[in-house]
């Protein structure tokens, strides 16, 4: 009898033990999903930082001044003063890194209003703060992508302790670590809001391109555009109509572009297409095709809309920036010539 109670207080003890286990790993993997769907947001948003201070860089020096861009920046930046970006930040490495950034940020905009009022006194500056915050938000992506690394990791290690719940803990790190590495890898390669790929997935992209060139003597082509008047539409309709806006004219692009193409949206309201395989010839079709798409296209609640498109054809000796400036020469180029129209550059 004593041996039975013993028996039956044992069995009680390691089902407890098991239910706790099971329990607390429950917890633990929602706690960590939560934390590195977090992550992925983090990413994404320090992602759309970086690009939109780039792009604010670029229109200051061709005399374009964006207020506008600058106060998103400041929202985007501000976002990360939030209690659940504290909350999930255990090691401070995404805050740090964003404080950093902030000092850079906060150089930058003297900078630019510096420049605006001495263009040639204080170009070389800009340059210079602008190349320093690129680097330091380079290394705020790299610091929030390797801080989710650890907490991945941490969930691994969690489990060798687990012998007991060995089978379900093998199910559940298959079953996680299989969405969180679609759901980030979707994240950090694709727009949040039109689902196509981003700026950093279009570099990646460009950059493989170029390196085939000179290897397969292979050609391919360029083709930027951006919506004419789109501000109009915001401030006529306001960002929600300007964000569902956004969405169908990005699905509308994609259904009528070859699978072969990659398709992205590279700033608020400019895309990049890369055609493989394609001169300048082809791609101006494919060009002028999409022109005419999108003027004979009726958008809802909006009247007409019309895009402007600026190519070039890879050539060799060409690097990522030689051939990105020639088809935004052309790009702006197509602007300034009326909009509505293709530019070859």
């Amino acid at each position: 009898m004593i041996k039975t109670r013993k028996s039956s207080s044992l069995l009680t003890w390691i089902a407890l033990c098991i239910l706790i286990l099971s329990i607390s790993g429950g917890v633990f993997n929602i706690y960590i999903t939560r934390t590195i769907s977090l992550d992925a947001e983090i990413i994404n948003k320090l992602g759309i930082i970086r690009g939109s201070i780039q792009k604010l860089v670029k229109l200051e020096l061709a005399d374009i001044e964006s207020n506008e861009l600058i106060a998103d920046i400041e929202t985007r930046i501000s976002e990360f003063d939030e209690d659940k970006f504290r909350i999930f930040d255990e090691d401070n490495t995404v805050q740090d890194s964003v404080s950093d950034l902030k000092e850079t940020w906060s150089l930058l905009k003297n900078t630019i209003e510096a420049f605006r009022i001495s263009p040639s006194e204080y170009k070389e500056r800009l340059l210079q703060v602008s190349e320093d915050i690129w680097i330091k938000a380079n290394i705020m992506v790299y610091s929030s992508q390797t801080s989710s690394e650890k907490k991945i990791d941490q969930y691994r290690i969690s489990f060798i302790f687990s012998l007991i719940n060995l089978l379900l803990g093998l199910l559940i790190i298959y079953l996680i670590q299989r969405y969180v590495k679609k759901r980030l890898e979707h994240l950090v390669d694709h727009d949040t809001l039109t689902e196509l790929h981003n700026k950093r997935y279009f570099n990646e992209i460009l950059q493989k391109e170029i390196s085939k060139g000179p290897r397969y003597q292979t050609k391919f082509s360029l083709i930027l555009f951006d919506i004419d008047h789109f501000k109009q539409v915001n401030d006529s309709h306001g960002h929600d109509i300007g964000d569902m806006f956004l969405k169908k004219l990005s699905d509308l692009i994609e259904k009528n572009i070859r699978k072969s193409d990659i398709f992205a949206r590279i700033g608020g309201d400019e895309f990049a297409i890369i055609a493989p395989e394609t001169n300048v010839e082809k791609a101006y079709e494919i060009a002028e095709k999409l022109r005419r798409l999108v003027e004979n296209h009726p958008f809802k609640k909006i009247e007409k809309t019309t895009i402007s498109l600026g190519l070039t054809e890879y050539k060799n000796g060409d690097h990522f920036d030689s051939i990105f400036k020639r088809a935004d020469n052309a790009l702006y180029a197509a602007k300034n010539q009326g909009r509505n129209r293709c530019i070859k550059g």
